[in-house]
């Protein structure tokens, strides 16, 4: 019985190919690169010929003034919004309390002199209302009259608003005084460097000439 397992083994050996070879070569072809081979092969490294500090710099003065504008421009695009949101309140509430007063009084018949007379005042009342509205009638009225607020919260409100501007102002100042301080040391480090340029290139020539 051993014989036949043996003879079975054999036959199984002689009827499979032989990829020994081709291993042997695909062994060959895989076989990693040595270290003196790679060195031709990939992105060339970058050489880092920045000498200045990474970390957050100073605003110049023309970055502050650019700060400002926007600052002015969403303040006044505020304001504008503000102003057209109390005329469009306004203009409904109006429109509701013309419902509520037809409701109360209704209209006088098609064609008579009251009628006429009706159409006549809202033809006045709604011309009086656009001639406002072109004048900025609205805009010009008190913040305390449209909000319903009394004397003691404007002049909290007032109070409040006036230290912000101040504390606005000194943070304004602070960093006008750190950006001309910015660029006089930077003026500063280019007089050194050009200085030092100039010196180096007398050295040499001093050197070329006397040893």
């Amino acid at each position: 019985m051993l014989k036949t397992a043996k003879e079975t083994v054999a036959s199984y050996r002689r009827s499979s190919p032989d990829y020994t070879p081709a291993q042997e070569g695909a062994s060959d072809e895989t076989k990693p690169l040595s270290e003196s081979e790679t060195e031709d092969f990939g992105p060339v490294p970058l050489q880092n010929t920045d000498n200045r500090r990474a970390g957050p710099t100073v605003p110049r003065l023309g970055d502050l003034d650019h700060r400002n504008e926007l600052r002015e421009e969403d303040r006044a695009r505020e304001r504008s919004d503000y102003i057209d949101d109390i005329r469009y309140e306004r203009k409904v509430d109006r429109k509701a309390q013309k419902e509520r007063l037809e409701e109360y009084m209704p209209r006088a018949d098609p064609g008579s002199r009251e009628r006429q007379l009706e159409k006549k005042r809202e033809t006045t009342s709604t011309l009086k209302d656009f001639r406002d509205a072109k004048e900025g009638g609205d805009a010009e009225m008190a913040e305390a009259d449209v909000m319903g607020d009394d004397g003691i919260e404007v002049y909290k409100r007032k109070k409040m608003e006036t230290e912000r501007k101040k504390t606005e102002r000194e943070i304004r100042k602070e960093e006008v005084f750190r950006a001309k301080a910015a660029e006089r040391e930077e003026r500063l480090a280019e007089r050194r460097a050009k200085e030092a340029s100039t010196m180096e290139y007398f050295q040499k020539l001093a050197k070329e000439r006397f040893g």
